[in-house]
C-alpha cells in the first residue's frame, strides 16, 4: 500500500464549495480516487458529481501527516 494527499472541494450547500485535503492508505491512484468518493459521500451524504477532486499525489512514507495512515502502512 501507499500513502496518497488528495486535494479538492465538496459543494456543502447550493453553490458553496468547501475545500479539502486528507490522505489516505491505497494501492494505487483509482482506488484512493474511489476510497474519499465513498468516504466523503457516505459522511456528508453528498453525490459524487457534489465533490470535485483537484489532484492525488503519493506522499513519500517519511512525509506522511495522518496517524490513521501511518498506522496502516506500518510507519514508525
Amino acid at each position: 500500500m501507499k500513502a496518497f494527499k488528495i486535494i479538492g472541494k465538496i459543494e456543502v450547500e447550493k453553490r458553496v464549495w468547501q475545500k479539502f485535503s486528507k490522505e489516505i492508505a491505497a494501492d494505487d491512484e483509482a482506488k484512493a480516487r474511489e476510497k474519499i468518493l465513498c468516504d466523503l459521500g457516505s459522511r456528508h451524504r453528498k453525490k459524487r458529481r457534489s465533490i470535485d477532486i483537484k489532484s492525488i499525489q503519493e506522499v513519500p512514507k517519511d512525509k506522511i501527516a495522518d496517524h490513521a495512515v501511518k498506522y496502516q502502512l506500518g510507519v514508525e
